[in-house]
């Protein structure tokens, strides 16, 4: 399963945030079912950025939410975001 958020920086530092992304996603690389993932950023608003997870499955994907570490990493930019999250299966993949 494909984990694709949209997030957009409102009250947030793009370096504030790159650095909480990071903390967070080496945090998330080191849970069970995870496979990659990978932050990008709009060249046309550089506001926005779409976080591309993939994991086994998405039972392993929503264990995320029992984590406190996890939790109090990404609670320092919470209140300075705004995030789309879509939870997705893959239609198409080439390559």
């Amino acid at each position: 399963m494909v984990c694709l958020n949209k997030i957009t920086l409102v009250d947030c530092e793009d370096r504030e945030y790159e650095e909480v992304y990071r903390k967070g996603s080496d945090y998330m690389a080191a849970q069970p079912g995870h496979i990659r993932h990978k932050l990008v950023r709009s060249q046309l608003d550089p506001t926005v950025y779409f976080s591309v997870a993939e994991w086994q499955n998405i039972d392993f994907y929503r264990r995320l939410d029992e984590l406190d570490e996890l939790t109090e990493i990404f609670s320092r930019v919470n209140s300075k975001i705004d995030i789309e999250n879509h939870e997705c299966v893959v239609a198409y993949e080439h390559g």
